[in-house]
């Protein structure tokens, strides 16, 4: 017995962990329902407690209202990367969230089992104090997680603020050129299955998100389909596996509906993906890199094709930074989100228009990101002289209306900063 009494379990937490050894199904599908019940504006995590008695859980917003812990949509960003759909979120509603090739890759290398360990289980006991260290990453989350305050802050090297007429004009007109001199050690050793991936990730970034049966592992007529699990090899293991089945279906016999997908749930999820897509580029996970993937037998630091992914399904859900950092790499510039990003994605000046487009008709963008993407697309007409004056005006004139009301929104978010820096005084 410790200092919580036996059976005390910490499930998830506000940094991205998820329990993947004692695999309870319904502290990770409440995370997740969480999100998409509250329209993508909130998850409660940090789920822990003895059964289903739930205690101390850490809310996360979109709008960083709920203290320190509150990681905002990069919290939501860790958790759904290792969040494993189950048959109890299919019943629920709940829809797939679409992870990479090498995401699922990695996260297939559990045992692809749903069993919940009884209470006088040896490797319970093990696991008790496995759980009490992981409280201690709060000091790693520092050093790796921006805090909310720091996201207010300018910085140079934001993928929006990279946007120089003169830069960008230099930089585009050699991008062809460029493309074929790239550097060795920043190209990454692609298969067809990789080169596949990344084609059909652009063709997703130039069109809508569509949240249809499918979406919610269902068959178009609306039934359930069925989860595949691996067959266990030794006698125990298939016991278990049975047993994890019979309470599957007992678990929760009435199938809900699909859960609505409004325009705010698709805007905060293409948020969370745009914050996946950027921990990837920053080297937050290192064990979904391939081995041997460099030229020069050098090694990649992140996994350049989750990135990609996630920057498409970003883009496919109106997320006008995602736009905007494929837009760039498309040309042959370089983005925050990945230094690998502007090497392994082909150059195609159509599509680079086309997501800057995309980007500045969001509707619930800020306006930043909008106007760094005006300010691309119209040095692109300019350059490709093939384009009237009167279109090149036009995105002249929004970019310009952009860059007023990002002036408004940088003064309202310090203004913001000062009242709740004040507010914490007091």
């Amino acid at each position: 017995k410790d200092c919580y009494g036996y059976g005390f379990l910490k499930h998830n937490t506000n940094s991205g962990f998820v329990d993947q050894e004692v695999r309870r199904q319904t502290p990770q599908v409440f995370s997740a329902h969480s999100f998409y019940a509250s329209q993508g504006n909130r998850l409660v995590a940090d789920i822990q407690g003895v059964g289903d008695l739930y205690t101390d859980p850490q809310v996360l917003s979109v709008d960083y209202r709920f203290g320190d812990g509150d990681l905002g949509p990069r919290g939501m960003a860790l958790f759904f990367k290792n969040f494993r759909h189950c048959d109890l979120s299919d019943k629920m509603g709940i829809p797939i969230f679409p992870l990479s090739r090498n995401e699922r890759k990695h996260q297939a290398k559990y045992e692809d089992d749903e069993s919940t360990l009884s209470e006088g289980s040896p490797l319970l006991e093990a696991l008790i104090s496995k759980f009490r260290m992981l409280d201690d990453n709060r000091q790693m989350r520092k050093s790796i997680l921006v805090r909310p305050i720091d996201l207010n802050c300018t910085d140079s090297n934001d993928t929006e603020k990279r946007n120089n007429f003169s830069d960008v004009s230099k930089t585009i007109r050699r991008s062809i050129v460029a493309s074929k001199k790239k550097m060795a050690g920043s190209i990454v050793k692609r298969t067809k299955s990789d080169v596949d991936e990344v084609t059909t990730c652009l063709q997703i970034a130039l069109t809508d998100a569509v949240f249809d049966n499918t979406a919610f592992h269902r068959y178009e007529c609306g039934g359930l389909k069925p989860r595949h699990r691996r067959n266990s090899e030794d006698d125990d293991s298939n016991l278990r596996d049975k047993l994890s089945k019979r309470k599957s279906a007992a678990l929760m016999k009435v199938v809900s509906p699909p859960m609505e997908i409004t325009d705010e749930t698709k805007s905060n999820l293409g948020k969370v993906h745009y914050h996946l897509a950027y921990l990837h580029g920053q080297d937050r996970f290192p064990e979904i890199v391939c081995p041997d993937r460099i030229d020069d037998d050098e090694s990649p630091s992140h996994d350049i094709f989750s990135v990609v992914f996630h920057l498409s399904h970003a883009a496919s859900l109106a997320n006008s930074q995602a736009c905007l950092a494929l837009a760039r790499a498309r040309v042959g510039l370089q983005s925050s989100a990945s230094p690998l990003l502007h090497t392994n994605v082909p150059i195609d000046f159509d599509s680079a228009k086309d997501l800057c487009r995309r980007a500045m008709a969001s509707e619930r963008a800020p306006a930043s990101p909008k106007a760094a993407a005006g300010c691309l697309l119209y040095q692109i007409l300019e350059d490709e002289e093939t384009t009237g004056d009167v279109e090149k005006l036009h995105v002249l004139e929004e970019t310009l209306n952009f860059l007023n009301l990002a002036e408004l929104e940088q003064a309202a978010a310090k203004e913001h900063v000062k009242n709740m820096s004040s507010r914490g005084k007091a």
